[in-house]
């Protein structure tokens, strides 16, 4: 018995309940924030991978590592959005059906870098 007087397993029940509970919510949201984003990046014709922060290091690194013709098709996307940005006007719905805009294409690359700069850090110290 613990200080409250019940028992070890009457006291971690209720918040296994909760936690599980918690989670399922928290999975519920997550899916709905994911349609969101998806439907938003689809009115642009971009992928997610298209609105990393260059300006990070790793992000930077990857990008330089793509091969040429991902770099033309993320520059044209850019651009495309940029247009419909512009004209205030999103990609026709017929041209949304196809696009596919969580499927990674610079974040693998992004974790290589990460990954080799890490253990430069950690053999050479931080630049």
């Amino acid at each position: 018995r613990n200080c409250l007087g019940v028992g070890d397993r009457e006291a971690i029940e209720p918040i296994m309940a909760i936690n599980l509970m918690g989670k399922k919510v928290f999975n519920q949201v997550a899916k709905v924030y994911q349609g969101a984003v998806v439907s938003r990046l689809n009115q642009f014709g971009l992928k997610f991978d298209d609105i990393l922060n260059e300006a990070e290091p790793d992000v930077a690194t990857a990008l330089s590592r793509l091969p040429p013709d991902q770099k033309q098709a993320r520059d044209r996307r850019l651009k495309r959005a940029l247009d419909i940005s512009f004209k205030k006007k999103p990609l026709p719905e017929e041209l949304q059906a196809g696009l596919t805009p969580l499927e990674p294409y610079v974040m693998p690359l992004v974790d290589e870098a990460k990954e080799l700069r890490l253990e430069r850090e950690l053999l050479n110290g931080p630049r």
